[in-house]
């Protein structure tokens, strides 16, 4: 199985049962967080300078963590250690508890992952296709499915666009859908790249609706943009990459 995310070719998500994972049985220590990024080094070339440099991060259950910076300081590279889909040089993300060289298909099952760009979209599929093939990919179950896919449509106010082909959407429309759909699977930590591009102002009013259902189920939510300045929502903490590792923003 590969890395559900929307970062590749074939649209992927993940699907979460909730159920948090505690000392016993599985050998996860009791004070695992939703997300703990622990001394992340990774160059991407040997005559480069690091990319992170010792970077640590932990997101609390039922918080949202903003991190912010110039364009090519780390912060994609950062996200997308978090979801798995590349390895840090050494160092190591966890998602309650788990890594995912140790239990890839249970991390993929916790964490979801919404990369800055127009990935993951069918242009031939309507809105509600679209949804309910990436529910089929989440491995939605049966008795769910067709709840699930009508909540996102709700969530995001996307009935009016339900039976509308996705390349006769504008790019605010689309952004609306993947976001929709990076939610879909009730995700236990969510990561966003720039989720506000191309989203008017009733868009970003509906990603803090969805954002509190995560919060709600002591999920987390790591948000990443260069500027903090346009965000009207309130974060439980800050933080800004520089020189590869945070520093409190």
């Amino acid at each position: 199985m590969t890395q559900r995310s929307l970062e590749m070719t074939a649209p992927k998500l993940q699907v979460t049962d909730n159920t948090k994972l505690l000392t016993g049985a599985t050998g996860v220590a009791s004070d695992a967080a939703p997300l703990k990024l622990r001394a992340l080094r990774k160059r991407w070339r040997k005559d480069l300078p690091l990319v992170l440099d010792d970077l640590d991060l932990t997101l609390e259950p039922g918080t949202t963590t903003w991190v912010g910076g110039r364009n090519g300081v780390g912060k994609t590279t950062m996200l997308r250690v978090a979801a798995g889909l590349i390895e840090p040089d050494s160092g190591r993300a966890e998602v309650w508890g788990v890594a995912p060289a140790e239990n890839r298909v249970r991390y993929q099952q916790l964490v979801s992952f919404l990369p800055a760009g127009d990935r993951g979209l069918y242009a031939r599929l309507t809105v509600r296709r679209q949804l309910e093939f990436w529910a089929r990919i989440a491995m939605v179950p049966r008795e769910r499915f067709r709840e699930t896919v009508e909540h996102a449509i709700a969530t995001f106010d996307l009935g009016e666009l339900a039976e509308r082909r996705v390349d006769r959407m504008s790019m605010g429309q689309r952004q609306r859908l993947r976001i929709a759909m990076t939610f879909l699977p009730d995700p236990e930590v969510v990561l966003l790249d720039e989720p506000l591009t191309s989203l008017d102002n009733e868009g970003a009013v509906l990603i803090e609706t969805a954002i509190a259902e995560v919060l709600a189920r002591d999920g987390a939510v790591l948000w990443c943009s260069p500027s903090g300045e346009h965000l009207d929502m309130t974060f439980d903490s800050r933080w800004i990459i520089e020189q590869g590792r945070l520093v409190a923003a």
